[in-house]
């Protein structure tokens, strides 16, 4: 099938008043039914592939990715439609080559009860490409840090004795100041390539240490590796192995996940390159830090000021990384 097929079909259909919803079928070379239609209500352009009743199917069986839904649908006493869903027209193009690639492979299937596992396999293939046309994928530079976070996170949970406290205690998914949190204690953690002598500070409250008991400033070096080992995915995956046992507490990792900008199941998206850490380095953030605060900018008009310091500067307020970590367990 080619594109201008599809394209053609949904275009006759959309001048169609007459329904609610058009289909027309698709036979493939192998004999499996499917269907092209145009949903009018939503305007939304859809396919479908038919399948026997009996085929296995688990009843969540409903995905989401970047534009794209499926869901299964009764078709009659005997079939019923895996159905794909597209609800953004911006990204049809890469929509219609989806489906030519999905349809290339069903073509080669011979077990109706393999076609569910065709459609994630292609799903599983295809959803990164939409989020890089949508942009919904964090960019180097995020992860690069998102992985610091999540570093000191499970060095945390190996440490501490209570999960959920330490858990709770990532706070920067939440927007707090700093990225970690547990009363009047603070954590900023900076990631940074492992030849970059700096790092970026976001805000004049970031390291504002005056309205904290104590603040610390972990900078993680690291060098990325393209395949390597220790990517994202693994990271996330190891963690949510750690916490397994208590669903809230899993699930609440997974909405935090989620305010980062990695929604559920789409963590698989991050294992193109891995991460080596070279060093980390902790330092106290305290009188005579080279630090910006409020009280030294004192200009009630002046906010989200951005710097970057010298990590040589830093040295006379540097300390034993262990100090961290049990202030934070």
């Amino acid at each position: 099938m080619k594109t201008n097929d599809l394209k053609s079909i949904w275009a006759i259909q959309s001048k169609d008043t007459s329904k609610s919803v058009v289909r027309d079928s698709i036979s493939l070379q192998n004999g499996v039914i499917c269907y092209a239609g145009f949903i009018r209500a939503s305007l939304n352009k859809m396919f479908q592939i038919e399948i026997d009743e009996s085929v296995s199917i688990h009843k969540n069986y409903l995905k989401r990715f970047h534009g794209v839904e499926i869901r299964v649908l009764e078709s009659n006493n005997t079939k019923k439609d895996i159905t794909i869903i597209l609800s953004d027209n911006d990204l049809l193009d890469v929509f219609i080559l989806f489906l030519e690639d999905l349809i290339q492979r069903l073509e080669l299937t011979d077990n109706e009860g393999d076609v569910p596992l065709v459609v994630n396999q292609k799903v599983d293939y295809w959803g990164k490409l939409f989020a890089r046309i949508k942009g919904e994928l964090l960019s180097k530079e995020r992860q690069r840090g998102l992985y610091g976070e999540l570093n000191f996170l499970y060095t945390l949970l190996n440490r501490s004795s209570d999960p959920v406290k330490t858990v709770v205690a990532w706070t920067g998914p939440e927007g707090s100041n700093q990225d970690f949190s547990d009363n009047l204690t603070a954590v900023e953690v900076k990631t940074s390539k492992a030849t970059k002598p700096s790092v970026n500070i976001a805000s004049e409250l970031q390291l504002d240490w005056t309205k904290l008991d104590s603040l610390y400033l972990l900078v993680v070096h690291i060098d990325e590796i393209s395949n390597g080992a220790d990517t994202l995915l693994k990271l996330i995956t190891v963690i949510k192995g750690k916490i397994n046992g208590n669903q809230n507490l899993l699930k609440l990792f997974e909405e935090k996940l989620d305010r980062v900008g990695i929604p559920i199941g789409e963590e698989k998206h991050y294992d193109d390159f891995g991460f080596i850490i070279r060093s980390k380095r902790a330092y106290q953030v305290q009188d005579g830090f080279p630090a910006l605060t409020n009280d030294i900018i004192d200009n009630d008009a002046i906010h989200n000021v951005k710097y970057q310091i010298d990590l040589t500067a830093c040295e006379p307020f540097e300390l034993d990384l262990e100090t961290v970590i049990e202030e934070m367990i």
